[in-house]
């Protein structure tokens, strides 16, 4: 047995700062006489100490059981478990092959379990079930159309896009700048707008106030968004804003406006910054110190330079557009194209003819197009006084798309575009578009009405793409909305499948309700239109199955889904098989046709020839693998229950090893700390009564299994025998491979041992959970009200509310009681021998004083 020393290395005396010291008059060490006298109560509370320890082990020890007893009914009992071997489903022949022809096969997948499935068949599938479908009239505006029509007119581009501002840390004459940092004036930044980053294009050349106003905005989220820093720390947002002042003139000067307390850490703007010439700076005339120029120097030098004629410059269309290349997307495939060359833009200055020069062009730009992507795939024309791009209609009608995706934003906004623009509906753009609703677009809020649901969350600045997103995540709109390039058109779609399924296109009236179906609403101008114009609505079928009960008796059935119940199997349809509609002879007027030429019965129906050769049956075979992955975990999780419940029965405690006090502790280091108290944990639940009542009940279950019907040779059978070992406190052994052959030729009968059916009333994992209920449950209700017995002995983490509701919680607070009296009646000892001691030393003082002073006299 080991054992440790008491000893006390340091004093109880908590409360006195004398604490080590002996009395000063006296010699004596108060300490220690101290702690002598307050011995008993010290050991009091050291002995109730341990009891709350060893108490706070047990509850710890009851616990971990009812815990494990909970988990395995969890994992193994209950309905909402992947591992549930009380369901029957576990064990069924649920692994379904489906038999015939590949052409029929191919079109149908099975799953469940049915009785009936070595007699039913599935002879045919006449149609399958679809979706309303609403298609809109046709949104194509047959070109993509520009601005670009005269070409003297003025138009505006940078000279400030693309250029930078450099800032920079000067050294000294021999190192120059030490730090550096540059500001871009990009073409755009990024934005969050409803959660969503979206890039936003800044336009260098206003023309109104409200642009000035636009652009100043756009340059300070483009400072933000750069995250450059100076040397102290602060970023160049916070130290400086873009800012547009007017001069007397009415001017637009674009300004570097410090911000209050904020400076650049001795950053200044270099000399050699690409940006200086178009923000006003005389680049020639103007010497920049080499260590730069503050903001107030900047400032001043530009002075009241015009950001117009600065930064901005306007060349005729024809000028602009000469050696501009356009980035073209036909179908996928993007091109780059030069509009016009320098030799054609030479050629065309000898043109006075605004309409003959604009011809010139786009047979210019034909030839490219046609060496880009074939002859006439995308045709160039200036016919309506603007040029303009196209693509022919093809045998059924459709068109190819012909888009723009430059990157150049000034270019595009010159020829009046946008990126994406396209000759059929831009998805990233908006409903202005000329493909859509052009200057007719509404503002503000949408009114968007479908199936009598207001589509909400939607703005005039919303794009195509937002629109239809939002339609497709409003669920209660029970439709997908999508747009087909191919023919323009808009396509809502029914969600679920079958007949009666509506497509209502709506609005909302000026008092706010709801109309469901409206000609006047956004819904019909996107996703209706009149036939004509191409507009259709197709509703919804139902699927038709005919199925075979064997005997010739042959049912047919008409579902709303192609994935329907079939005696118990889940079957899913995606083919049409077994025969075919049968035409009519053309010329046979006796006849009765529908107009696609089908022959029709006396009722009105297409008449059904049978191909009885294409008919698919099922056959069923149990999870034999997943039956035995699960079951073989069941024994090796009930066996190590098992165990553990018999080591706390059967493992006395050893009196050698008590809770270890805190001086004890202080003594010894952690490895040597969790080894002692792993030993004085062991048999912390030996001879306790409620466990030795566990212990039999659970070594008892394989006679419940055969008072329940299931005989020793059936559990055998399956690979089901009790230990040989009676010490081991009720293991069961499990043969992987008698359980296996008896899952590959009677599933029934293991189905049976476990979830009960058959001459058994109560299969295994009933009866198991049936054992354990009365110790440890999630549910009262199944155990009379209670959790279990060692439940409301110790509480269970696996229902909190218990934790602070059972006999040793009780009793922890009954003996943290008593620690507590205990320790305050030791403070009391304590004080009132301190008390004791300083007054003795107090008198001896005075005598010694007085026996020195006596000395004194008498010499």
């Amino acid at each position: 047995m080991a054992s440790i020393s008491s000893t006390n290395s340091t004093s109880s005396l908590g409360n006195t700062s004398l604490r080590g010291f002996g009395g000063m008059a006296s010699g004596i060490d108060r300490d220690s006489i101290i702690e002598q006298m307050t011995l008993g109560t010290t050991t009091k509370i050291n002995n109730q100490k341990k009891k709350l320890t060893q108490l706070q082990w047990k509850q710890e020890a009851y616990r971990g059981i009812s815990d494990s007893l909970i988990d395995l009914t969890d994992k193994y009992a209950s309905y909402s478990s992947s591992s549930n071997l009380k369901d029957p489903y576990a064990f069924a022949k649920k692994l379904i092959s489906v038999h015939g022809k590949e052409s029929s096969t191919s079109f149908v997948t099975a799953t469940g379990s049915s009785s009936l499935i070595n007699n039913v068949s599935l002879k045919g599938v006449q149609q399958l079930a679809t979706s309303s479908v609403r298609q809109s009239s046709w949104h194509n505006s047959g070109a993509l159309t520009t601005d670009v029509s005269n070409l003297d007119q003025e138009v505006y581009s940078s000279k400030l896009e693309g250029l930078k501002l450099d800032f920079g840390l000067w050294g000294n004459d021999k190192d120059g700048f030490t730090k550096s940092v540059s500001f871009t004036f990009a073409s755009s930044y990024k934005k969050q707008v409803d959660g969503k980053e979206e890039t936003v294009t800044i336009d260098y050349t206003p023309t109104t106030e409200a642009g000035y106003k636009k652009l100043e905005e756009d340059l300070n989220a483009l400072l933000e968004e750069s995250g450059i820093t100076f040397g102290d720390g602060n970023k160049a947002s916070d130290v400086f804003k873009f800012k547009f002042t007017e001069d007397s003139n009415g001017q637009h000067v674009l300004q570097l406006e410090q911000q209050a307390g904020k400076d650049m850490g001795g950053y200044k703007i270099k000399g050699t910054s690409s940006a200086l010439g178009a923000l006003g700076f005389d680049t020639k005339n103007t010497s920049i110190p080499k260590e730069g120029i503050g903001l107030d120097g900047f400032n001043a030098e530009i002075g009241n330079t015009n950001f117009e004629t600065s930064a901005i410059n306007s060349p005729t269309m024809l000028e602009y557009l000469t050696g501009k290349k356009l980035t073209f997307n036909y179908d996928g495939s993007r091109k780059e194209i030069e509009l016009i060359t320098a030799k054609e833009a030479e050629e065309l200055k000898t043109l006075t003819n605004n309409q003959d020069r604009l011809d010139k062009i786009a047979s210019n730009l034909q030839e490219r197009l046609d060496k880009a992507y074939g002859k006439d795939a995308v045709q160039v024309s200036a016919d309506g006084g603007k040029l303009s791009f196209a693509t022919p209609k093809n045998d059924n009608g459709t068109s190819s798309t012909i888009s723009v995706l430059s990157s150049d934003s000034t270019l595009l906004k010159n020829m009046g575009l946008e990126y994406g623009s396209s000759n059929k509906v831009n998805l990233d753009g908006k409903l202005n578009q000329d493909a859509l609703l052009g200057d007719k677009a509404p503002t503000g809020e949408l009114n968007l009405v479908i199936n009598g649901v207001k589509i909400g969350g939607l703005t005039a600045d919303s794009s195509i793409n937002d629109i239809l997103s939002k339609i497709n995540s409003t669920t209660a709109a029970g439709v997908k909305a999508t747009y087909v390039d191919a023919t323009g058109q808009f396509m809502l779609v029914s969600s679920e499948t079958g007949k009666g399924r509506e497509i209502s296109l709506g609005s909302v009236d000026a008092d706010g309700n709801i109309i469901k179906e409206s000609k006047d609403g956004l819904a019909w101008k996107l996703f209706g239109g009149e036939e004509a114009d191409g507009a259709k609505f197709t509703e919804g079928q139902n699927a038709k199955i005919r199925v075979s009960y064997g005997n010739g008796m042959d049912v047919d059935l008409e579902r709303s889904s192609n994935t329907f119940n079939l005696e118990g199997l889940s079957v899913t349809v995606s083919g049409v098989f077994g025969g075919s509609y049968k035409m009519a002879d053309p010329n046979d007027a006796s006849v009765s046709k529908d107009k696609e030429g089908y022959e029709l019965d006396a009722s009105g129906k297409r008449i059904w020839q049978e191909d009885s050769s294409a008919a698919v049956t099922f056959s069923a075979k149990a999870d034999v693998d997943g039956a035995v992955e699960k079951v073989k975990a069941f024994f090796e999780d009930f066996n190590a229950l098992v165990t553990k419940i018999n080591g706390e029965v059967v493992t006395r405690p050893d009196s050698g090893y008590q809770p270890l006090t805190d001086e004890q502790k202080e003594q010894m280091d952690e490895t040597s700390i969790e080894n002692w108290e792993k030993k004085a944990k062991q048999g912390m639940l030996y001879g306790d009564a409620a466990m030795r009542d566990l212990s039999m009940d659970i070594q008892s279950i394989f006679t419940k299994m055969m008072n329940n019907g299931a005989s020793y040779e059936d559990l055998k059978s399956i690979g089901i025998t009790y230990s040989e070992d009676y010490t081991d406190g009720g293991t069961l052994v499990f043969d992987e491979s008698a359980f296996r052959t008896a899952m590959e030729n009677d599933p029934e009968k293991v189905s049976n041992i476990f979830t009960g059916g058959g001459g058994v009333s109560k299969g295994l994992i009933s009866v198991v959970e049936d054992t354990v209920t009365p110790y440890a449950t999630r549910y009262a209700n199944r155990n009379g009200g209670s959790y279990g017995r060692l439940v409301e002995i110790a509480g269970t983490e696996k229902k909190p509310t218990t934790l602070m509701k059972n006999q040793i919680y009780t009793q922890i607070k009954e003996m943290q009681d008593i620690i507590d009296k205990l320790q305050s009646q030791l403070k009391t000892e304590q004080d009132r021998y301190i008390s004791q001691f300083t007054t003795m030393e107090s008198l001896l003082n005075k005598m010694n004083n007085q026996s020195s002073y006596l000395s004194q006299l008498t010499g």
